[in-house]
């Protein structure tokens, strides 16, 4: 005898409308409210002054919240999103603010714009970036920095009369802005047309030189400080500039030359060793001097031979790789690197791991790139895309701080925005207000799941910037 195991589902038949405010980003209100208590509101204002129209317009701090709420939500990365959102008292209500605040797309375009009436230019804003470098360095202590030197290309090929959108070495029409990451965080950014190559004028020198000199003056003068950088970074005078006068270490891949290849093919086979990090490496460190030099420096050869699970890599197939290094070639930097525990960095193996994990740096571009949803910028002059980029930088920079003070034990620093946003942003919460009290109200498994009431008490308290 068959029986039925049908039961009747009670089905939706019809919808309606609610005047409940419920939004899908709950998330966003702690974010805003940590950056809130970090007070970088208050840290942007001081550089950038006020910039508003009318006594009736918005605050630089209400643009400031809505701008920076756009960027960390990144659902929808139009200008003209600003006007959807105009619109929607939930959205107000995750940011507390007032619905009469939200600001138009067209107030946020006059916003941008007045960057570029008012001259408001990249120095403000590495200023910016500078002193939440020295807020997250004075919060993790460390005993020496490593900082990664790089460019990335914003591919805008496809947008339309940008200002500033030139052809880059990867073939496709953008902007290139040099970067330097210490990491998971961008520690200084010079924003670049596309055609500006990695050791453009002296943006390498200048920028290294102010960062080590803030490093220096505003947390501790005798740190350890390495440069890492790929060969678009290959520069005598760089190095001499920071072996004389920044006292700093390097290491920077080279550039091949026949006469360099021809002294690799004079060392016996018995100086090549062998290095197992990304894959096994045959190794051999010599003293060379190319052409336009005018002396020796430590050079390091490297040359893949298998792939990390054994196999075997053809000749005609394999990575070489030129290191230049100061590492070991300075007594009293050396002592400095001794004094902070890392005297083993002068090794030939520390030195061939620094250069293959200069990889990492890519990862932080990946998370941008990610956290900004595209690679287009939205403006067509070049001061307001400018502006718009670092906007982008330092909210990142506020995301990385987020996972690190608030989060870290929900979801892993290491995960990437998507990821984040999936989690920690996008829940849904309804928001009721009763006898002049605001209450934001979410599922029960969703607040003993992202454990909500630890992560807002947090929020209430995180690490204050303090800037000159």
């Amino acid at each position: 005898m068959s029986r039925n195991t049908n039961t009747k589902q009670t089905k939706i038949s019809e919808i309606e409308t609610t005047d409940n405010v419920i939004a899908s980003r709950g998330g966003l209100t702690f974010f805003l409210r940590y950056l809130e208590n970090t007070r970088v509101y208050q840290l942007i204002e001081h550089h950038i002054g006020k910039i508003k129209g009318s006594r009736k317009g918005l605050s630089t701090r209400e643009f400031l919240i809505q701008i920076m709420a756009f960027l960390m939500d990144g659902t929808n990365t139009s200008i003209s999103y600003f006007d959807q959102l105009k619109s929607d008292d939930a959205h107000a209500s995750l940011l507390e603010i007032s619905s009469d605040k939200l600001a138009s797309s067209h107030q946020i375009k006059r916003f941008f714009r007045r960057f570029m009436n008012k001259k408001i230019g990249r120095e403000i804003f590495r200023e910016i970036i500078a002193e939440l470098f020295i807020w997250r360095l004075k919060l993790e202590e460390p005993e020496y920095i490593i900082l990664g030197i790089d460019t990335m290309v914003l591919d805008n090929d496809d947008a339309h009369q940008r200002e500033g959108v030139e052809p880059t070495y990867k073939r496709k029409k953008g902007f290139q802005p040099l970067h330097i990451t210490w990491g998971a965080y961008l520690v200084d950014v010079i924003f670049r047309k596309g055609s500006a190559h990695s050791n453009h004028e002296d943006d390498f020198t200048e920028s290294v030189k102010r960062i080590v000199e803030i490093i220096r003056s505003r947390y501790r003068e005798d740190i350890p400080i390495i440069i890492v950088a790929d060969s678009g970074f290959f520069d005598q005078k760089a190095f001499e500039y920071f072996e004389e006068v920044l006292k700093i270490h390097y290491v920077v891949t080279g550039k091949f030359y026949d006469y360099l290849w021809d002294t690799i093919k004079s060392l016996s086979k018995d100086r090549f060793k062998e290095y197992k990090g990304n894959g096994i490496w045959s190794y051999v460190e010599f003293g060379f001097r190319y052409k336009s030099w005018e002396k020796f420096r430590r050079v390091v050869f490297t040359s893949l031979v298998a792939e990390e699970n054994g196999q075997r890599v053809l000749n005609f197939m394999g990575i070489n790789s030129i290191i230049i290094t100061n590492l070991g070639m300075d007594q009293e930097l050396t002592n400095r690197l001794e004094s902070a525990g890392i005297g083993h960095f002068t090794e030939i193996e520390e030195i061939i791991r620094l250069s293959h994990e200069r990889g990492r740096d890519e990862l932080v571009h990946r998370s941008l790139k990610e956290f900004a949803t595209k690679e287009q910028l939205p403006f067509k002059h070049f001061a307001m895309n400018e502006s718009y980029y670092y906007f982008q930088v330092i909210t990142h920079i506020m995301f990385e701080s987020y996972k690190r003070d608030v989060t870290a034990d929900v979801i892993p620093v290491t995960s990437y925005p998507n990821t984040f946003r999936r989690r920690l942003i996008d829940f849904a919460v309804k928001i009721v207000k009763h006898s002049g009290k605001v209450t934001m109200k979410v599922r029960e498994i969703i607040m003993s799941t992202l454990r909500l009431k630890e992560l807002w008490e947090r929020c209430q308290r995180p690490p204050v910037i303090q800037y000159l």
